[in-house]
This record gives C-alpha cells, structure tokens and sequence, in this order.
C-alpha cells in the first residue's frame, strides 16, 4: 500500500514539473501579428504595432495582461481600436484591430479636435476643407491631446440615437453640418434646459430640446416631421416650409395633446400656428 502511494505522488510530481516545464518553453509568446477587421484608409506599419503593444517575447501566454497591451497600441495609434488579443496556442498571439472613423469637431484654439463615436480624441488638425465631410463641427471649445477621451454633453448619445433610429455614421455626416447647444425653458417645470441645435446640410435649423431626455425618440420625431412636414403643415407654402425652424419640444410624454407635444415651427423668429 505504501508503495503505491509512493508511486502515485512520483507521477503527481511528474506532472507538476511537466507542466512548469510546457508552461515556461512551450506556453510562451514566441510570434504575434495583426488582423485587421475592417477596410483601412491610412498606411500602418505592422511591426510599429506590435512593438507598440510592448508585449514581450518569452512571456507565459496563460498570465498575459491583455486589456495593457491593447491600451498601449491605442494610445501609440489614435486612429486604431483593438477589438481583442486572440490567444492561439501553444505560442501564438494575434491582435484584431479596427480603423476608427471621425464624426465630430472640436475647437482647441486655432485647431480642432477630430474626434470619434465614442468620443476619442484622433488628431489635431486645422484643416476639415475636403470634398466628402470628415466631421461635424461642434461649437464647443476644448482642450485634449491625441488618444484622450472626452465627455461633451449628448455627442455619443447623438450618434446612438442615429443608429436606433437605422441610421449610419455617414447618414449622420451627411444630414448634420453644425452643432451648437442652447438652453431653454420647459414650460411645464419652468426649469432651464440645455439641448441640440443642429445646423442641417441643406441650412435648416432644428433644435432638439432637453437632450438629457428621450434622444433616441426625439430623433425619430424629428425624421417624421422631416419626411411629412407638408402633410403636418398643410397651410403654409413651399419657401416656409422649406426654411422653417423645427423645435423637437422637451416636453415628450406630458399630457399636452401629441401635435403640441413633440414639434413645433418657426418662421422669421415667430412660431407659426399649426
């Protein structure tokens, strides 16, 4: 009996030190490349990227600190977003990575700041004059460097919003040319309330009031009015409605009735009558 035991802690201490063995040869990062998962618009140098991610060679693949390496090739590279490190063993690790894309425009002094959906900073430029829009200026001032993150009111719910309601980033990019914030009252709590001036394309300004509530439906709202304004409108001509302000109100889900609740019209300063 007490040699079995004898046997049996022998081939527990054989795998121990096997496996100690695999983990620290066999287990450990020996290549690493790059995928990219979507189209790319900028030239990348493959090897910058994997040097960037300072991933060491020799390292036990079982006890790698992921989410570091993806932090420091974003930050040495702005303009990509590391999806995930795939882990394909016994020593291989593959980085997936996307191209961001710019929507929005900051002021920072003389320059903007291109930044994403999500509100990274891409770059600085003082340059937005091409031929298809790479972003959408905000009238907003602010101060970061390439690869931070900023928190600008209502920007990222914007484009969430846009999305909700099955629409793109370039959908976006091509409706919207301007933004701008303003305050108003809510005229049923009489509080003041900042929202969403929005310059379109075609030079029509619409206001979406109290963005912090119901974004995503006042969006929609707005598309509604936008496709059947004549038929919302019937007795004004072509040249007012055309040029007509639209107030996508803050009061949604109130008790005014639906026409009063979600839109109104001005034209030359003065709300028009529905």
């Amino acid at each position: 009996m007490k040699k079995k035991w004898i046997v049996l802690l022998c081939a527990v201490v054989v795998v121990i030190v096997t496996v100690v063995i695999l983990s620290f040869t066999l287990f450990t990062v020996q290549t690493i490349s790059i995928d990219f998962r979507t189209s790319i618009t900028k030239q990348y140098n493959g090897e910058r990227i994997v040097k960037s991610a300072n991933i060491k060679k020799g390292q036990n693949i079982f006890f790698l600190k992921k989410n570091k390496f993806a932090s420091n090739v974003e930050k040495a590279f702005p303009y990509l977003e590391v999806i995930n490190i795939e882990t394909l063993f016994p020593s291989k690790l593959v980085i997936h990575l996307r191209e961001r894309q710019s929507l929005y425009a900051l002021k920072d002094g003389d320059e903007y700041l291109l930044i994403d959906s999500q509100q990274k900073v891409l770059e600085k430029t003082s340059n937005l004059s091409n031929e298809e829009p790479r972003a959408i200026v905000v009238n907003e001032q602010a101060s970061a460097e390439e690869g931070e993150l900023l928190n600008n009111l209502f920007l990222t719910e914007l484009y969430e919003g846009f999305l909700l309601n099955g629409k793109t980033r370039e959908d976006e990019l091509a409706i919207i040319k301007q933004i701008d914030y303003f305050e108003s009252e809510n005229e049923i709590y009489h509080n003041m309330e900042k929202g969403l001036m929005l310059t379109l394309q075609s030079g029509r300004k619409v206001f979406l009031h109290n963005a912090a509530y119901g974004l995503a439906y006042k969006i929609s709202k707005l598309f509604s009015v936008l496709e059947s304004l004549s038929t919302l409108a019937p007795n004004f001509d072509d040249e007012v409605l055309q040029n007509a302000e639209i107030h996508i109100n803050n009061y949604i889900g109130s008790d005014h009735t639906e026409k009063d609740t979600y839109f109104a019209l001005y034209y030359n300063g003065e709300k028009l009558t529905l």
